[in-house]
């Protein structure tokens, strides 16, 4: 929380008992409520001080107004209370227990919880009547209750990535299967899992060969049940034609996104950025003048957006490459934080240094996948890079 004061000299002045300021994402949102009956005069000698309340949404701490505030999530409907996710508006996305029924999930009902037995089962289906747990039936003492067996545990998966391209899964770090995307980028993937916490890892490898950012999500999976996981998006790869060019001249940023988006290419924390329409086949070209750049290390990276308003989507960041304007260097993995050429146990330690926080001024960033917190996903992308 923070208070902002501001003076108004030479008059009395009547203010509002309090004024609110919500921060969404760096947008202020100030909202001013008239004088009413019984409200607060402050006069002191001509001076009014007006005090504002700030909730800021991204700071990890849940404020005034806020229901969570988890910096990466991205609010993806959840089958449990426990998985909900955080939006970035820092509201809890959809989820099965929420108490409204989201056809748009396969909810069949929703009855504000993630039990069973209750005519509304634990995954938000509809429970045939007698399905409920009782006493000794009354002629032949067998156990109330259904004693059918569950059905398969599994994951099923679905979003959008590159058009017509291979998509991969991780199943806890360890490889469950791919699949291609369909001519508009949409793609659909089910597999066996076993209940309990479980953490997906989704990449895909563009039409040059690029491989993209590995997202990564953690969830619950229900025992007996299908649990979905919908909505993901896989960042855009990002490739430089020249990673040492002479400055002032020109280096084309290319790589592949969702079909019909916008990509917008940030350099360093987002100082320059740059944007470009993706075609329908997902590809996008942006050609760069480094004379907007200072002789000096770089780096960029690149994020897809779909939609408008409300419907508007985003991506994660893609993997952070390196441009050197002017000075001498060599481009290393996301995975090398010390730039030696292996991804080995001091870059491990580098990352523990800056673990559960933004990744302060490491370069290459120890946030490797750039949800501005370093933790899990992160680990996850430099055990694939491991060289040793």
């Amino acid at each position: 929380m923070a208070a902002y004061h501001a003076d108004a000299k030479s008059h009395k002045a009547w203010l509002p008992a309090w004024v609110t300021v919500i921060l969404y994402s760096g947008i202020v949102s100030l909202t001013l409520l008239a004088p009413f009956a019984g409200a607060q005069v402050i006069s002191t000698s001509g001076t009014a001080t007006t005090t504002m309340t700030l909730s800021i949404c991204g700071n990890s701490l849940v404020d005034a107004g806020e229901q969570c505030d988890v910096p990466g999530e991205t609010g993806l409907y959840s089958t449990t209370i426990v998985g909900r996710q955080c939006s970035p508006v820092c509201q809890f996305g959809p989820y099965c227990g929420d108490g409204i029924m989201q056809t748009q999930f396969g909810e069949e009902c929703d009855d504000g919880n993630n039990d069973n037995a209750d005519f509304c089962s634990a995954i938000c289906k509809i429970e045939p009547a007698g399905s409920g747990g009782g006493g000794s039936s009354g002629g032949g003492g067998s156990s109330g209750g259904s004693d059918r067996e569950l059905g398969d545990t599994q994951i099923s998966v679905s979003g959008l990535a590159y058009p017509n391209q291979t998509v991969n899964f991780l199943l806890d770090t360890r490889s469950i299967g791919s699949v291609r995307a369909n001519s508009l980028g949409r793609f659909s993937f089910a597999a066996d899992a076993s209940p309990g916490s479980a953490t997906l890892g989704v990449w895909a490898t563009d039409s040059s060969g690029v491989r993209s950012v590995t997202i990564n999500n953690t969830f619950d999976v229900t025992d007996g049940a299908v649990t979905n996981v919908n909505g993901l998006i896989v960042p855009p790869t990002i490739a430089l034609s020249n990673t040492k060019p002479l400055p002032g001249s020109v280096v084309t940023i290319s790589g592949q996104s969702i079909p019909n988006a916008q990509v917008e290419v940030h350099f360093n924390n987002s100082q320059i950025v740059e944007t470009a329409s993706t075609s329908p086949n997902g590809r996008y070209e942006i050609a760069f003048s480094t004379g907007r750049l200072r002789n000096a290390e770089h780096t960029v990276k690149a994020r897809s957006i779909s939609g408008t308003g409300p419907l508007r989507i985003q991506s994660g960041y893609s993997t952070a490459v390196q441009l050197f304007i002017g000075v001498d260097g060599r481009a290393t993995t996301p995975s090398d934080l010390n730039q030696n050429g292996r991804v080995d146990l001091t870059d491990f330690s580098i990352m523990i240094f800056w673990w559960q926080t933004n990744g302060g001024n490491s370069n290459p960033p120890a946030d490797i996948n750039g949800n501005g917190r370093v933790g899990l996903e992160d680990f996850s992308i430099l055990l694939f890079n491991w060289t040793g």
